[in-house]
């Protein structure tokens, strides 16, 4: 095994261009990695649902009034999720239409 272990970093056996390309240690400490909030995330999530019915919005889509007032609707309590009262902790996430 300690053999195996000194020649990690050789990787002279892949060609001459890859023989001072081994494994090297890094020293030092890992920084803390920034977590969203649950308000962020779930902004994010009402985001990721507002790009996904940004077809629904497009003047050439064949559809009824109606049926575009209703996807209008969806958008519009998507933008306004913030707006809750229990926010981000109880969302009442809209339906989407059909």
């Amino acid at each position: 095994m300690e053999n195996i272990q000194d020649n990690l970093g050789d990787l002279s056996w892949l060609g001459e261009e890859f023989a001072d390309q081994g494994w090297m240690q890094v020293e030092g400490t890992v920084s803390n990695v920034s977590q969203s909030s649950p308000a962020e995330l779930a902004w994010e999530k009402a985001k990721e649902f507002l790009r996904q019915s940004d077809w629904a919005v497009l003047s050439d889509v064949p559809m009824t009034v109606e049926q575009r007032q209703t996807w209008v609707e969806y958008r519009a309590k998507l933008r306004d999720i913030r707006m809750q009262p229990n926010f981000p902790n109880a969302i009442a996430w809209p339906t989407k239409p059909e």
